[in-house]
């Protein structure tokens, strides 16, 4: 499962940007079908980020050597997840707000009513929750790129995507499609790479002779 989330969440990231794409035609994003379809693309896409924030957990902590190393590892991965629950939030919020509003005006009212719902945070939290979800991403991919012990040039380029992909999100959403792309080939090789931790099997005459 978390080798289908590796291809999967990038994928439907990338579906949502096309939906979105098509929804702002008129200039105006939702409410509506479009609306509705495109965000329930982004939901599963964030949820399977999930998965890959557990992939790369396992890869970096088969590969960190020493305490601070793990210590390290643990919070990259605490502040993409939270990051990650704050998106999530995000994503069913516009849901709910597109679901229940007759058009773009009461929408865009709906969602500034949710914005602090639940109210069991701070709103700053909410607001800055989905950017924590990128720096947990990079920092756990730079960590593994430190700790590759093959392929390093393919393990440093992936952090490097994938904050390029950020980036043009950030600066532009009519560029998640392409950001999304960019995150995708950035965590492709893990799909195909074994995993650092599982035993290497002795072959028929790895026996030595005493």
């Amino acid at each position: 499962m978390t080798k289908i989330a590796f291809h999967l969440a990038p994928a439907l990231m990338l579906a949502y940007g096309v939906v979105r794409l098509i929804d702002g035609r008129d200039g105006e994003y939702g409410p509506g079908p479009a609306w509705t379809v495109g965000h329930l693309l982004f939901l599963g896409a964030l949820l399977l980020y999930g998965g890959v924030i557990a992939g790369l957990y396992r890869r970096v902590r088969a590969t960190a050597g020493g305490t601070a190393r793990r210590v390290s590892t643990a919070v990259a991965t605490a502040v993409a997840a939270f990051g990650l629950v704050m998106f999530v939030r995000v994503a069913i919020v516009d849901i709910v707000a597109g679901m229940q509003a007759a058009d773009h005006a009461e929408k865009s009212m709906l969602a500034d009513q949710y914005a602090d719902v639940p109210a069991v945070l701070p709103q700053a939290v909410y607001e800055i929750g989905p950017l924590l979800f990128m720096i947990g991403l990079v920092a756990l991919l730079i960590q593994f790129a430190v700790g590759a012990s093959g392929r390093k040039v393919v393990a440093a380029l992936s952090p490097v995507l994938v904050a390029l992909g950020f980036f043009a999100i950030t600066l532009n959403l009519d560029l998640l499609p392409a950001g999304a792309a960019l995150i995708w080939l950035a965590i492709l090789p893990f799909t195909r790479e074994q995993n650092p931790s599982s035993p290497v099997r002795p072959g028929p005459r790895a026996h030595v002779a005493a």
